[in-house]
């Protein structure tokens, strides 16, 4: 029994033991990352096991977060704006999974976040054209290797001469102004998100009391006592 015991041990922690693994190794992982699949995979499958239950509106706006931190690293780290894209997109599904639960306070926190991401975002298009070099990284260019012909006296024909120039990045940063455009779309279709939200999912219940209040205040004015 006691062997038997040890054996199951040990066979659990280590089926413990590969999720905790990928876990821990895809956590900072950024688009195009090799283990960044494996942290949208293990988000989704948070999802499908909670999509039923209010959890999943916590999860959701946690993810959309994610993407924020990520988006803000990748363009720091490789001036690439895809990590906005996926930002909007994890956006849109949180706000189909806030409204279909009709969470009106889930939804109230992520217009908050949303109003947060587009004045960060805003405050990066400012930087970026007063001080590009502190947001992106140094804008490099590849140099292909130029060939130079030896001088010859005769008719001799030397071979060329290879004057090798070091190539710094084989992926050039964009430009400035692509980037600020790529953020400005950010936010337009960030606007678009909070502003749905606002029309599908109804008012707060004291909210609805409150206009019920003042309608009928406004429908039954108090008369002055003589």
């Amino acid at each position: 029994m006691r062997k038997f015991f040890n054996w199951f041990s040990s066979v659990f922690a280590i089926l413990f033991a590969i999720p905790s693994f990928f876990i821990l190794t895809s956590w900072n992982a950024l688009p195009g990352d090799a283990f960044y699949a494996i942290k949208t995979g293990l988000e989704d499958i948070a999802l499908a096991i909670s999509i039923r239950t209010p959890v999943a509106s916590a999860f959701s706006i946690d993810f959309t977060q994610r993407r924020f931190s990520e988006a803000n690293r990748l363009l720091a780290k490789k001036g690439s704006t895809i990590g906005y894209t996926l930002l909007v997109a994890e956006a849109r599904e949180t706000q189909t999974i806030i409204v279909d639960q009709k969470d009106t306070k889930k939804a109230e926190e992520l217009v908050s976040k949303i109003e947060e991401y587009q004045a960060r975002i805003e405050e990066k298009k400012v930087a970026l054209a007063s001080q590009p070099t502190a947001i992106l990284p140094p804008q490099t260019q590849t140099t292909a290797p130029t060939l130079e012909q030896a001088p010859s006296p005769t008719k001799t024909i030397s071979p060329p001469i290879v004057t090798k120039t070091p190539i710094l990045s084989s992926t050039p940063a964009p430009s400035v102004e692509v980037v600020i455009e790529d953020l400005e779309q950010t936010n337009q279709e960030l606007e678009e998100i909070k502003e749905e939200i606002k029309r599908q999912l109804p008012p707060q219940a004291s909210e609805r009391a409150k206009e019920v209040q003042e309608d009928h205040q406004r429908d039954n004015p108090r008369k002055d006592k003589p």
